[in-house]
């Protein structure tokens, strides 16, 4: 189950990246135009951050157990987390 939980991490750590990339990119964007909404916008980008950083740590003290019933399902989570960020990534990109 090693293996599992490997793949789950790393897969956390992209998403961590992402969610930098996604805040520098509206942070970027609230230095062009100064407005509520992307002060708001940039509040979720940290949200975001956050977020992925306690999903890395919940998947690294989860990691401790083999049971398949923790694994699997983080890994869907940790899959559709990543999809998700890519993109809204792209959008934010477009």
């Amino acid at each position: 189950m090693l293996h599992i939980w490997m793949i789950n991490i790393s897969l956390v750590i992209v998403s961590v990246i992402i969610a930098v990339l996604i805040s520098l990119e509206l942070f970027s964007t609230r230095d062009v135009v100064k407005s509520k909404l992307t002060a708001l916008l940039f509040s979720l980008g940290l949200i975001l951050v956050l977020q992925e950083v306690v999903l890395l740590a919940s998947f690294m003290m989860w990691s401790e157990y083999d049971n398949p019933i923790y694994a699997y399902p983080s890994a869907v989570i940790a899959s559709l987390d990543l999809v998700g960020l890519i993109i809204l990534y792209l959008v934010i990109k477009v």
